[in-house]
């Protein structure tokens, strides 16, 4: 449970009146437990913070009983709290610029001070990005490395879910409250990450709903605890630019796994290279060799695909497509082209839908 100092801190963040920089000040420049110590004290000092309006609303809304009743339905529903001065805060996310004073966490919160790089990339990932994402997850979880991302569809679910089968740990950052998993289909993963010893975590209280700005802003947090940063495939309007732009700012390492210059998927990737802002990164050991971790290189290969069927996979990509569609663009007759679809179907790379169309 919360200390008088933690309980303080955790009161103030949850006061909408005060902007986040008057709370950061009230934290770091009164004697923040004072306000459960001694109240008349604290809204003293508060003066050298506060209007006169914000004082009289803090005097009029604080209630110990409610905030200690508060405390206790959060972590009587499996919920802890980690604020900006406790031990097991992390310290890399304390040295960023605007660091949450609060984190409401489920999981192990040891692993905010572990050895960690954030996977990022598009919510729309194509076969390659996928494959190169559960790759450097899988090499790099298998090495001890914490993998941080942020729980959202595509390269995000991609690397939790390959750490997680590489039996590594890895922490989820939301843009929404614990209670209300957004996308709401990875509820089962975030239960996967809490039950094998991992981590979700969030700066909204437990029940906010995602709100779309909250996403962007959610990133600092990503980038903030890591020492790293991998984003391995992403458009150059990917959601993934705001945490390469936060890694930046933070002082962080930047990765970045290229792509083919025709793929739209990739273009933001290709962008960061071409502007030498992130290192190129072609196997999990530049990132492990930056970390200096060992690496063996694996003997997995990503699998191998004929021109004929590359070509159909990149036409399917990520959408649901008709096979007259596929047809015309692919430029086969149908009877090769029913080969090569049937050939994918026995591989488990594609899959028949109903009305005659194809998805992977």
């Amino acid at each position: 449970m919360l200390n008088n100092l933690e309980k303080s801190i955790l009161y103030v963040s949850t006061c909408g009146f005060i902007t986040y920089k008057k709370q950061y000040k009230l934290v770091f420049e009164t004697n923040i437990e004072n306000l459960i110590n001694n109240f008349d004290l604290f809204l003293l000092e508060a003066k050298s913070v506060l209007t006169d309006k914000e004082i009289s609303e803090l005097k009029s809304n604080f209630d110990l009983s409610k905030l200690n009743n508060y405390v206790s339905n959060l972590y009587g529903g499996g919920i802890s709290v980690v604020t900006i001065k406790s031990n097991t805060y992390s310290k890399l996310l304390s040295e960023i610029d605007n660091p949450p004073l609060v984190l409401y966490a489920k999981g192990n919160i040891n692993l905010l001070n572990s050895v960690s790089v954030a996977i990022v990339g598009t919510r729309r990932a194509s076969r390659y990005g996928k494959e190169v994402t559960e790759k450097f997850s899988k090499e790099l979880a298998s090495s001890g490395v914490t993998i941080v991302s942020g729980l959202a569809d595509g390269v995000d679910t991609f690397a939790h879910t390959a750490c997680l089968e590489a039996k590594g740990k890895t922490i989820a950052v939301l843009g929404s409250g614990l209670n209300e998993i957004y996308p709401a289909t990875n509820t089962n993963l975030a239960n996967k990450i809490v039950d094998s010893g991992g981590l979700i975590i969030s700066e909204h209280k437990p029940n906010e709903k995602p709100q779309t700005y909250y996403f962007p802003v959610r990133n600092r947090i990503i980038a903030g605890l890591s020492k790293a940063v991998l984003i391995t495939e992403a458009t150059e309007k990917s959601g993934s630019m705001h945490t390469k732009n936060y890694a930046l700012e933070f002082g962080r390492e930047l990765f970045v796994v290229p792509g083919r210059i025709t793929d739209i998927y990739s273009a933001g990737c290709n962008k960061i290279i071409k502007s030498c802002q992130g290192a190129i990164a072609l196997s999990p050991g530049d990132v492990l060799n930056f970390l200096g971790k060992n690496f063996v290189e694996s003997k997995t290969e990503f699998v191998q695909y004929s021109l004929t069927d590359q070509l159909i996979l990149d036409i399917i990509d990520v959408n649901e497509v008709h096979y007259e569609e596929i047809l015309a663009r692919s430029g086969m007759d149908s009877k090769e082209l029913n080969t090569a679809l049937i050939r994918l179907e026995l591989k488990k790379v594609i899959k028949k839908l109903p009305g005659n169309y194809y998805s992977k």
